[in-house]
């Protein structure tokens, strides 16, 4: 999801670069490092976001938790 997440905003800013072009001072729409900070960024908070759900599922007992159901 937030792979999708990314690729699609990185979609979107690329289109949108005419508009985001008049915002930015001395920075081209389609910087490079423009591009892959915010992406990495999002990379890493949904990665930090789902870390302790991940810890929580790894460290329970398969075999206990179907007959718990």
């Amino acid at each position: 999801m937030v792979a999708a997440g990314t690729v699609a905003g990185v979609a979107l800013g690329m289109g949108a670069t005419r508009y985001i072009a008049a915002l930015l001072f001395q920075v081209k729409p389609a910087d490079p490092a423009m591009l892959v900070a915010p992406s990495v960024a999002l990379v890493a908070v949904g990665l930090a976001g789902a870390l302790p759900a991940v810890l929580h599922a790894v460290g329970i007992d398969p075999v206990a938790m179907l007959r718990a159901d």
